[in-house]
């Protein structure tokens, strides 16, 4: 016998609500499988997005997009636990402040605990901290703390050129910087090498040259992945990158690592290199889009080496008999 047409639309909605993704499981995780949606009414709902740097500029700009995007509560972490947004448009609903310095691991347990994400968005401060304390051994403090609480996703703010010391602008970072490029690139390294294997993610953001100008958009953004190319990008888009990683529930930029910028101005990081590359993301008006057109880095590799000649070359020409 037929079942009764309302019965038939109700067994419909349980199959597409069944096999519907949530996005945030009960326990406010992000995740694929789970009962209820994010709602910007139901924050005591919402996962926690811990930003490590938040007194930082693009750290503070990260915590206010986390805290205005509506899928995650904003929890600030400084040195000091003191932090108040420059918005006056976000409440204290949306955020809560911590404390955590990333050369004390110690500090770090407490401030991700029950948190969903991580964005590591601090830096070396000139005459106070050293970069292999902050931007190396900080970096890996942190990431080692996320991985023993269980933390989902580890998003971190690097810099282009870390993989082009030869490049001139980062022969120029690393001179005033006192290496702090080089110092990046170890951090990120042993983050990748921590998290082979593991549930935890990991997102490496290496912007361009950091501005204060107003945000230009994600469509007027693009995205690379081999670092060769450079331009400038406001601080707020990086910022907004960040939130949108923290916070997607497809988790679209896990365990990848691309250089952001502003597509207009934009030029080769290698005065040598003028081809094109597979890898550029761009014109895409939203973010998490953009985030799963990129690669993952096992499958980022046909990239030009830091010299015109690679190493390769010299050996097959040594090679050659006389």
């Amino acid at each position: 016998m037929a079942a009764p047409k309302s019965q038939a639309c109700f067994l419909l909605t349980v199959l597409f609500v069944g096999f519907s993704c949530a996005f945030v499981n009960s326990s406010g995780r992000f995740g694929r499988s789970c009962p209820r949606t994010v709602t910007r009414a139901a924050a005591a709902d919402r996962p926690v997005v811990a930003v490590v740097g938040a007194n930082g500029r693009t750290g503070s700009l990260a915590v206010e997009a986390i805290a205005k995007g509506g899928l995650a509560k904003a929890r600030a972490l400084t040195r000091s636990g003191n932090w108040q947004p420059e918005d006056a448009s976000i409440n204290q609903e949306q955020f809560e402040v911590g404390q955590a310095d990333v050369t004390d691991a110690s500090s770090l347990a407490a401030a991700f605990a029950g948190v969903a994400a991580v964005v590591f968005a601090a830096a070396y401060s000139r005459g106070k901290t050293k970069p292999q304390d902050v931007d190396n051994a900080g970096l890996v403090n942190c990431a080692k703390a996320v991985l023993e609480q269980g933390v989902e996703r580890l998003v971190v703010v690097s810099s282009a050129s870390v993989t082009r010391p030869y490049a001139p602008v980062g022969i120029l970072l690393n001179t005033i910087g006192s290496g702090v490029l080089s110092e990046k690139l170890e951090g990120e390294d042993k983050v990748k090498e921590l998290f082979e294997g593991s549930e935890s993610s990991y997102t490496i953001v290496r912007p361009g040259g950091l501005t204060m100008e107003p945000p230009a958009g994600f469509v007027e953004l693009q995205f690379n992945q081999g670092d060769t190319y450079v331009g400038s990008v406001p601080r707020a888009d990086v910022a907004a990158v960040c939130a949108v990683a923290a916070s997607d529930p497809l988790n679209s930029g896990a365990n990848k690592t691309f250089e952001m910028f502003k597509g207009r101005g934009r030029s080769p990081l290698l005065p040598w290199y003028r081809g094109k590359t597979r890898y550029m993301v761009g014109g895409v008006s939203d973010c998490s889009a953009m985030l799963a057109r990129l690669r993952p880095d096992k499958e980022v590799y046909d990239i030009p080496g830091a010299l015109p000649i690679g190493l390769a070359d010299f050996e097959m020409v040594w090679a050659r008999p006389k």
